[in-house]
């Protein structure tokens, strides 16, 4: 209980688990690796960061994090729940099915946009994922496809932007005075960055050496970065699930 009311049990356990996750990039085969850190949102690592993610929701409400009125709370630990249930939907991949299921014409099953069917202003097929602005800004686009892509980011990335800069000044000031939750929500969004570069560096790499996506033998370097993007999800619901019990902590340490 005191190592949690300590501000530096965020760094230690962000430094504990991409250790961990070094160690198992080092012991694994890198194929193997990968298909059990990633299989579009049904590996068994990634079936085992959705609990970690459902475990905010109830939480949140058990263990409210904030102060205030009722009303403040309960908007607040609502729209806590609702990044938290979006974040599953990410991890699962759910969004792409919908997609998918409401507009079969312009989104393959896997989510991306079919080659041929959009096209870009100078001629060119229309690839990649739909959840991006250049989807949005497409004039062929059906209405629908485009206010459900709106609707996926107003909810979870338009909610946690809202909330992050709600609270960007009592986040700064608890850096530089210790706070335990500040600290943790700090790793929370070290976990995020780590996330983002993990997903992209492969990309970057290919574009930057002119080397096109490979379909063969897993590299050691692709084996890493999916564990670090993987293993960098479950440590974001981790921070989450530690940020909201040391906050209700410190808020309830008078009542012993």
């Amino acid at each position: 209980m005191k190592f949690l009311k300590s501000w530096f049990s965020g760094p230690a356990l962000w430094f504990a688990g991409v250790a961990t996750l070094l160690v198992t990039w080092v012991v694994m085969e890198p194929a193997a690796l990968v298909h059990a850190f990633d299989q579009d949102g049904y590996s068994p690592f990634e079936l085992a960061t959705l609990p970690f993610f459902a475990a905010i929701v109830p939480l949140v409400w058990w263990k409210c994090p904030f102060t205030g009125s009722k009303r403040r709370r309960a908007i607040l630990c609502f729209a806590v729940s609702l990044v938290a249930l979006m974040a599953i939907v990410k991890e699962m991949d759910l969004h792409n099915m919908a997609l998918h299921a409401l507009c079969p014409d312009y989104v393959g099953e896997d989510g991306k946009i079919i080659p041929g069917v959009l096209f870009k202003p100078n001629g060119q097929p229309l690839t990649g994922t739909p959840f991006k602005a250049r989807f949005l800004t497409n004039g062929a686009v059906p209405f629908g496809a485009k206010a459900f892509v709106v609707l996926y980011f107003t909810a979870f990335f338009g909610v946690f932007a809202a909330g992050m800069l709600y609270f960007a000044v009592p986040f700064v000031k608890g850096v530089f005075s210790l706070n335990p939750v500040a600290w943790s929500f700090g790793c929370f969004g070290g976990s995020g960055v780590l996330v983002q570069v993990a997903d992209r560096l492969p990309s970057w790499l290919g574009h930057a050496h002119g080397l096109e996506k490979s379909e063969g033998a897993v590299t050691a370097a692709q084996s890493l970065c999916t564990a670090l993007e993987e293993g960098g999800e479950m440590m974001i619901a981790i921070f989450a699930l530690l940020a909201i019990y040391q906050s209700w902590l410190i808020h309830n340490k008078d009542n012993g």
